[in-house]
């Protein structure tokens, strides 16, 4: 009898911890877009940075530094400007184009940053090299 107990809680530990492991898989495969959105882009009037990174944008403005959740579905890029719940700001919202290489928002400067932004490290997709002979 206490060997069937013991088989029984044994099996119970097992299902919750494979449980919790397959909650986490399946949390990274229903935001696999946004995980996979990484990149640190700038801008040409200022020295201003936003490095996306793990579903988190680090934006540096000047002296200031903060940083806010953001998704992305197809191509625009959601950051979350509200601090909770209970305030009423909506999320900024940017274009992606040329597949990252470049990310545009036209209510960006109400938050005191450009319209544009380049991917530092972007190679332009549809550009080849081209060879004269």
């Amino acid at each position: 009898m206490n060997r069937v107990k013991w088989k029984r809680i044994i099996l119970v530990l097992s299902v919750l911890v494979l449980n919790g492991c397959f909650q986490e898989d399946l949390e990274n495969f229903a935001n696999r877009e946004t995980l996979a959105f990484n990149g640190i882009y700038d801008n040409q009037y200022n020295k201003d940075t936003l490095e996306f990174r793990q579903g988190v944008v680090y934006i540096q403005s000047g002296q200031q530094k903060s940083e806010r959740p953001f998704s992305v579905e197809g191509s625009t890029v959601r950051i979350q400007i509200r601090n909770s719940s209970k305030e009423k700001r909506e999320d900024l919202v940017m274009t992606i184009h040329g597949g990252g290489e470049v990310l545009t928002c036209s209510a960006c400067a109400k938050y005191h940053l450009s319209n544009i932004w380049v991917n530092l490290v972007a190679e332009p997709k549809n550009s080849q090299a081209t060879g004269t002979k």
